[in-house]
């Protein structure tokens, strides 16, 4: 059985429940939301990739995604994330949507008393380029 409580307090009891709520939840509203965490082994775009006209390009002391094939404008760099050192990176190009990811390889260069550079670079050929776009062009002409 129910005990009697009068109306006015259960009023009172349902308005400062609603109360503590709304302000235990609006002082976590105002604060910044934190950034969570990217997934262990997701692509993500890099913004410091060294090209070798870069000046700190075979520095170790200068951070950075070092790619030794030319990336043109427009095409982005990205790499699996989560892991030390990176496993895995390639080539986006964002002007053209129908071109695939190509996969870069890397070789680890030997640095005297401190870990391996990581040098990325392209070594597929392209269909349209060099010796390999001329017998292309050659065998399908336009």
């Amino acid at each position: 059985m129910a005990l009697p409580i009068p109306s006015g307090r259960r009023t009172s009891a349902a308005l400062a429940l609603a109360t503590a709520t709304v302000l235990i939840g609006s002082a976590s509203a105002g604060a910044d939301p934190a950034t969570p965490p990217i997934p262990r082994g997701s692509l993500v775009f890099v913004n410091d990739v060294l090209g070798p006209q870069d000046p700190g390009f075979w520095n170790p002391d200068v951070p950075g995604t070092r790619v030794l094939t030319p990336v043109e404008p427009g095409v982005s760099v990205v790499c699996t994330s989560g892991f030390e050192p990176t496993p895995g990176c390639s080539t986006l190009d964002m002007r053209d949507w129908t071109s695939p990811q190509r996969s870069l390889v890397f070789v680890d260069v030997p640095m005297i008393g401190r870990p391996p550079l990581r040098v990325w670079m392209d070594i597929l050929p392209r269909l349209d380029e060099g010796s390999l776009g001329q017998l292309m062009e050659h065998l399908f002409p336009r």
